[in-house]
């Protein structure tokens, strides 16, 4: 064996170690994930993924046609502007009825909420269980829907069971105005057969595909997102750069922008942020831009 071979043996072995070591912390995972976003395209992912799953958007069934995207314009142009978390994420004070009050006299009309099932309740929060110093004020789906004014539009973000607690949203306001106002989010291709069953029922508006629980390349989903229709991309603002395929009716929204430095981020090719109520920061000509 070479001495050249020996050494290359060497690094390789190096390098292979140094990425198993990087993958078994977050910071590390982040770090190699920007890398494969940024240089790769997430093509790393994307194998990974396609090994270890059968997730395949291209099986994701076609929405209805002529969804009602009113929402989108409601939101702004540009950017659309979404409440993250009612506005008030990553605070005490995140989900609750008080944070969308407080979203809706500062301008916004799309506000975001996370749901979980909890004793037969759907209750405004991001996990189940103790909530430790969040502040809890009842804000449930009902409180919520019948808190906000109806020129507001609530998107959904559900954390536990997605059908089941779809379905009963669903059931709830099937033959209500309250149907028109309530924006589901979808996260697996098979949410959208799901969806179409349900928007036979209720007169929902069109849904967002989001991919924080995607593990595919964000490019195949985008290309799939225009095939279903879909006129809504939401992702995480760190998979921004791995976005080549844009459907050109396709708005991109991105999350978290908690702070001027991530909506700085999102001018170069967003249209629309998962956002704080309470941020301010110069507006960019720019945002939503090709």
């Amino acid at each position: 064996m070479t001495r050249a071979l020996s050494v290359g043996i060497a690094l390789t072995g190096f390098m292979f170690v140094a990425t198993i070591g990087l993958a078994a912390t977050a910071g590390g995972r982040q770090w190699l994930h920007r890398v494969d976003a940024t240089l790769l395209g997430e093509r790393a992912m994307d194998t990974l993924a396609r090994l270890r799953s059968d997730e395949d958007w291209s099986t994701a069934a076609a929405l209805r046609p002529e969804q009602d995207y009113t929402w989108l314009q409601a939101g702004g142009a540009p950017p659309v502007r979404i409440a993250h978390a009612l506005g008030e994420s990553g605070s005490a004070t995140a989900n609750t009825l008080a944070a969308a009050r407080r979203a809706y006299a500062a301008g916004f009309r799309v506000l975001e909420v996370d749901l979980v099932e909890e004793s037969g309740v759907l209750r405004c929060r991001h996990d189940p269980g103790p909530q430790g110093d969040l502040v809890q004020d009842g804000c449930t789906f009902e409180t919520l829907m019948t808190a906000l004014p109806s020129d507001a539009w609530v998107v959904l973000d559900i954390k536990t069971d997605f059908e089941a607690v779809g379905r009963r949203i669903v059931d709830r306001v099937t033959g209500t105005a309250v149907a028109k106002r309530v924006v589901f989010q979808l996260y697996r291709p098979g949410d959208f057969a799901l969806f179409n069953l349900w928007q036979a029922k209720a007169s929902l508006p069109g849904p967002i595909l989001t991919t924080y629980l995607a593990h595919r390349r964000i490019d195949h989903v985008a290309a799939e997102a225009g095939r279903v229709g879909v006129r809504a991309l939401t992702l995480p603002i760190d998979r921004l750069p791995a976005l080549t395929l844009r459907p050109s009716a396709t708005a991109v929204l991105v999350h978290p922008v908690h702070n001027c430095a991530s909506w700085a981020d999102a001018t170069r090719g967003a249209d629309g942020v998962y956002t704080l109520s309470s941020l301010r920061c110069v507006e960019p000509s720019s945002l939503g831009s090709r």
